[in-house]
Parts: structure tokens; C-alpha cells; sequence
């Protein structure tokens, strides 16, 4: 038995997560194995990195779901790093879950995430197994800024405030896209049935239990208490992060008013207490933008123009094969020098629900490309938190499910995303009143 198996490994960012294993300062307290299609490529893996022994190869095809049975039955945790997701990834969701298993991935594939949810979430429940999707840069850094602007509203006002609109700014720079990337965009507009994508954009998509709506559709919008104001666009990812930030306010909203049902009389008020902290009220909603190098109204209104043009144009079959011939190819991504020069900067605002009101701010810092080299960090430690950190995870995390970084790690991933040295968190209360927001 091993305690975690790495699928994909031998592709862009798999490299960088077995790195990051290898090197990792808690090696000493866990063992792992290589999942490869290619046993020859899994040994050149091994030599170009300098594995030595400990690191055991194991050839998996993922459209076997008898191989990947056969795999993940002999481990603890699962790293699925095989996209794109909705073509490769529901053998290994569905082992997973028969067998009671924990996972992580980084699909950032709403449709795949509503179709494991659909299959898999109920037996994921019964057999105690975690599985959790969305654990890079999708959408760890949007779950976990709201998560943690939450616990700061709630120490400071009581475990009863109730949150309301809750929006993140990015401040990013990206040295470039993987060949993985650039296939999964082309997956999503030229396999997955255009119901399927319409249907998992669609607000609280992922959630068991809908909240207030979301903020509509604005060229910019301004980024709370700025001054002199800045204004944000549209964000690529902010369909795909919002659906897992809503589906972290389902399950524990969910979970809180049907304690009685799930929990049973005896455990009922204990989950209450333990819940009532971690959730957001049914008022919240959420949005997310990327705020331009100027911050101008026109730059930010500029951006998300150019963004809506873009997808309109990957809509004509031809324009996503000139994409296919242009972009990096699978294997292929930004060199290490290129990635270190990349960064993020999250900024969360979240305020409350009711008058008077009071506002959140949470920051979460990344040096180093987060799209990809850091990504690494961040699957890795989610990982490493559910196999060495199972007695700290959050409450919720004890039923299992289909979960998200927040529900099923919370705390313990950020801590350990801390101690790597590459992440600074901060949250505080913000203090005086902002004047620009016009929207209630």
C-alpha cells in the first residue's frame, strides 16, 4: 500500500508535483508512486529528476477503469493531474469512491465537477471516501480567500453573522499556458455537449441548496475601498471558481439547517455548534474579477470585451484549430525561470448580510507562477493535509462527498500552504465605510 499515487505524472504539471514530492521536507513521512500510461516514459521521469527507488512506477491507463481499480486500491490518496477531465477523469472519481478513497485534481471543468457530483457524491458519502476537484489554481486561492474572510467576520461579530456580496480581485501575472490547458478549453467547446457546459455555469450549479443570486454581468466593476478607485474586469476563470466557492456555501448551509436529518438528535447540536461557524448565510453571493495594470473604468471595460470576443471567436471550429496548432502542445509549458517571475495576489472583500455593515478583507499572496509551479504546491499539500492531517480537518470533511478545498481541508491547507514559504495569508477586518459600492 502506498500513500499517494500521482496519475499523469509524466505530462507538464505532473513533473512539477512529483518534484515537489521528492523534495518535499515531510518526505520522510509518506510514500508515493508514479501512476504512467508508459513504463519506458515513467523511468525517463525517474532519471531526469533523479528518483531514486522509493518512488515506484505503476502503469495505468485511465480508460481501463479494471486498471485504474486495480491502482487505486493500493493507495491512500489519489493526485489525478490526467486532463482534460471530462474526457479522462470520472474511472478514477469512480474508484475513488467504491473503494473509500481520497482525491484531489485540478480540473477547472464545471461540467466535469456537476457529472462526478451526479454519480458519485451520494456513494462517495457511504464509503467514507473525500473526493475533492479544483485544488490548484482553480480554485483554491477563491475558496479559501472567502473562507477565510468569513472566520474574520465571524470571530469579530459572533458565529451567527451571515455574510452577503463577496467579490476577489486578482492581481495575477501568468508566464504562459500549458499544452494541458489549451486542451481543456477546446474539450469544453468541442466534446462536452453544449447543454452539459450550460447547464454547470448556471448559478449554485454545484450547490445542493441555491443562494441569492449573483451579480450580473458588468464591463467594470470597482474594487472596493480603493482610492483612488481602481476598476476590475471580467475574469476567465470566474465561472469555474465561483461554482466551487457557491458549492462551499451548499454544503455547509446545507448541512447546517438539516443537522437533525443527517446527524441524527444526539449529534444534531454538536454539528450545529461546529457548522454555525463555517457558514456563509443565505444571503451570500460571490463574484470575482482581474484588475487591470492601470486600473482604469476603460482598461477593466477594455479587458472584459476583449475576454467576450475571444470565447465568441472559440466557438468557430476553425479559429480552436488554429489554437490547437499554435499553443503548447501536452508536455509542454513555461520554463522554471519564466514561472518563478510569475505571481498572484488575491484580494477578497466580503461583507455582511446586515446593517450595520462591516467588511473583510482577505490577501492571499503567491510568488511564483500560480497557474502552474505553485499549482504543483498546492495539489501536493492538499494531498499531504488529508493523509497526514485527517484528526484537523474541518467537520464537514467527516462525511466525505464530493467536497472542495474549503469543506475538506479548511484550516490545515492553509497552514500548510504557509510553511512552504511561497504563501502569505492575511485577513483583517476593514475599517470605515465604502463609499463606491453601489450595488446591495
Amino acid at each position: 500500500m502506498v500513500d499517494i499515487l500521482v496519475l499523469g505524472a509524466t505530462g507538464f504539471t505532473g513533473r512539477l508535483i512529483t518534484r515537489y514530492l521528492y523534495s518535499h521536507p515531510q518526505r520522510s513521512s509518506f510514500s508515493f508512486a508514479l501512476g504512467v500510461r508508459s513504463k519506458a516514459k515513467g523511468e525517463a521521469l525517474k532519471r531526469s529528476l533523479g528518483l531514486d527507488d522509493s518512488v515506484q512506477l505503476v502503469q495505468v491507463d485511465v480508460t481501463r477503469y479494471e486498471d485504474v481499480e486495480a491502482a487505486v486500491k493500493e493507495a491512500k490518496v489519489v493526485i489525478n493531474a490526467v486532463g482534460p477531465y471530462w474526457r479522462w477523469g470520472t474511472n478514477v472519481v469512480r474508484a475513488c469512491a467504491v473503494h473509500g478513497k481520497r482525491y484531489v485534481d485540478l480540473s477547472g471543468e464545471p461540467h466535469f465537477a456537476r457529472k462526478i457530483i451526479d454519480l458519485y457524491d451520494y456513494l462517495a458519502t457511504k464509503t467514507g471516501a473525500i473526493i475533492v476537484p479544483s485544488c490548484g489554481f482553480d480554485s483554491l486561492p477563491a475558496d479559501i480567500t472567502v473562507y477565510l474572510s468569513n472566520q474574520t467576520l465571524k470571530r469579530k461579530l459572533g458565529p451567527d453573522v451571515e455574510l452577503g456580496l463577496s467579490q476577489t480581485f486578482y492581481d495575477v501575472y501568468l508566464p504562459g499556458p500549458s499544452g494541458g490547458s489549451t486542451a481543456t478549453l477546446l474539450s469544453a467547446l468541442s466534446e462536452v455537449p453544449r447543454v452539459r457546459v450550460d447547464e454547470a455555469h448556471r448559478d449554485y450549479a454545484l450547490s445542493p441548496v441555491r443562494g441569492a443570486r449573483s451579480p450580473g454581468f458588468r464591463l467594470a466593476t470597482r474594487v472596493p475601498f480603493s482610492s483612488p478607485a481602481k476598476y476590475a474586469g471580467m475574469f476567465v476563470m470566474g465561472p469555474s471558481n465561483r461554482s466551487i466557492v457557491q458549492r462551499s456555501f451548499g454544503l455547509n448551509q446545507f448541512a447546517l439547517t438539516a443537522a437533525n436529518a443527517l446527524y441524527g438528535e444526539r449529534r444534531a447540536r454538536e454539528a450545529e455548534e461546529r457548522l454555525r461557524p463555517l457558514a456563509y448565510g443565505p444571503h451570500f453571493r460571490y463574484a470575482e474579477y482581474i484588475v487591470p495594470r492601470s486600473g482604469s473604468f476603460f482598461s477593466a471595460a477594455l479587458m472584459s470585451t476583449l475576454l467576450a470576443a475571444a470565447f465568441s471567436l472559440m466557438l468557430v471550429a476553425p479559429v480552436r484549430w488554429l489554437v490547437s496548432k499554435l499553443f503548447p502542445q501536452p508536455g509542454e509549458g513555461a520554463s522554471d525561470k519564466a514561472m518563478e517571475k510569475g505571481y498572484l495576489n488575491a484580494t477578497n472583500y466580503t461583507v455582511t448580510a446586515t446593517s450595520p455593515e462591516t467588511w473583510a478583507k482577505t490577501v492571499m499572496r503567491v510568488d511564483g507562477d500560480p497557474g502552474y509551479l505553485r499549482t504543483a504546491a498546492m495539489i501536493s499539500e492538499c494531498a499531504l493535509g488529508l493523509l497526514l492531517e485527517d484528526a484537523s480537518l474541518p467537520y464537514t470533511a467527516r462525511s466525505g462527498g464530493v467536497l472542495t478545498p474549503a469543506t475538506a481541508l479548511g484550516d490545515v491547507i492553509v497552514r500548510r500552504l504557509q510553511a512552504n514559504g511561497k504563501f502569505e495569508f492575511e485577513s483583517e477586518i476593514v475599517e470605515g465605510v465604502e463609499e463606491g459600492r453601489k450595488e446591495r
